[in-house]
């Protein structure tokens, strides 16, 4: 099996195929290599590459230590700095001061255990990571590949759930790779959309269809309106949840108008100005929305949250795709048919020192015992 990872300066002798069968990979992963993936998410500090694997394209992030960068390529933000900003969600004070003091003995601990010194394939530097029609073939060549040539990294491939990752769950379980939880994600059966029929989605579309708002697709959205939607997503992810969120920038809302990274559909007002966006991609059947935004500054009444997800909902359903709508608003999600699963990283640590395999060990007995308790007790 071959396998070959390409940097910036030997991309260009990459081979893709002629078929066209990875033009997308092609189109949207070779600009992060060739200008940096900062350019396009800019509070990412990562050195990325495409893995080439047989038929398969991923792309890789290696990082050292970058303690601040966002969640998507940094374990310690993911696992302390964005886990404390969550804890507010437990609604229990005596809980949350119990949490936020493990926290902080956490990541004196990850520090010490240079949790950030990692390998992470098919990192898309979004929230959920889709993969190809991949069932975990070829992953100890892979392995055995990162070992060789960055043996004093952990190797990571995030969002592995068993409703999606089925079969690769296993070869993963067979190379001795190991499983900590991340969080829970929720999915709707597009292929089988009975989530059209509950009450709640019927309210949300029936909004969509009655209220001043035009629906439009990506083709109707202009390089114009990219300021516009970067203003709607920053005002949710980042200032409501989090600055540990993926920040993308301009560069980024082009490739996807351009190549189709991402496809936007948007809420545009009559005056016309866009109040809503979301952004989707779909791999092996499969859909995700990692980009969001709306008007916070208009009355919740308004519900354009609702109408974006009633979007989404339709897409999927029209696209006839399992839809991936990751974590966060449990409750909305499981009114409307969401289905909860629990979503793994799964990691590779037997070539590391003690001192190096047991912040990852303490970590993850830490999210598979009280992480899953809670997020199963308070359905987050």
């Amino acid at each position: 099996m071959e396998i070959a990872l390409f940097d910036k300066n030997t991309i260009s002798s990459m081979e893709w195929p002629i078929d066209g069968s990875l033009s997308y990979e092609k189109n949207c992963l070779t600009p992060f290599v060739v200008e940096g993936a900062k350019r396009f998410i800019q509070n990412v500090e990562t050195d990325f590459r495409l893995l080439k694997v047989g038929k398969h394209v991923f792309p890789v992030t290696i990082n050292e230590t970058e303690y601040s960068s966002s969640y998507v390529c940094s374990p310690y933000t993911h696992n302390v700095s964005y886990a404390k900003e969550e804890l507010y969600n437990l609604g229990c004070k005596p809980i949350e001061s119990l949490c936020r003091f493990i926290l902080n003995i956490l990541g004196i601990i990850l520090k010490l255990g240079k949790i950030n010194q990692t390998v992470h394939i098919n990192n898309w530097l979004l929230s959920t990571n889709l993969y190809p029609d991949w069932e975990g073939e070829g992953i100890n060549e892979i392995t055995q590949f990162f070992l060789k040539n960055w043996p004093n990294h952990a190797i990571v491939f995030r969002s592995i759930n068993q409703c999606h990752e089925q079969a690769a769950f296993d070869k993963f379980k067979e190379a001795g790779y190991q499983f900590f939880l991340t969080r829970q994600v929720y999915i709707f059966e597009g292929k089988n959309p009975t989530y059209l029929k509950t009450k709640n989605f019927k309210w949300d579309w029936k909004l969509l269809q009655k209220g001043p708002y035009k629906w439009v697709h990506h083709n109707e959205i202009e390089e114009s309106d990219i300021p516009r939607i970067l203003s709607l997503y920053n005002a949710l992810y980042l200032d409501k949840y989090s600055y540990h969120n993926p920040q993308f920038t301009e560069e980024y809302l082009r490739l996807c108008l351009k190549e189709g990274l991402l496809t936007l559909h948007g809420l545009r007002h009559p005056d016309g100005h866009l109040d809503g966006i979301i952004g989707y991609f779909a791999r092996n059947g499969i859909m995700t929305t990692p980009l969001v935004g709306y008007n916070r500054s208009l009355p919740q009444e308004t519900g354009l949250y609702r109408m974006l997800m009633a979007i989404t909902l339709k897409c999927a359903a029209e696209e006839a795709v399992t839809l991936n709508l990751s974590a966060g608003a449990a409750s909305f999600k499981r009114h409307r048919g969401g289905i909860g699963y629990l979503e793994y990283s799964t990691l590779y640590l037997d070539h590391l020192p003690l001192y190096r395999k047991l912040p990852w060990q303490v970590l993850m007995t830490l999210m598979n015992t009280v992480g899953t308790y809670i997020m199963r007790k308070y359905q987050l």
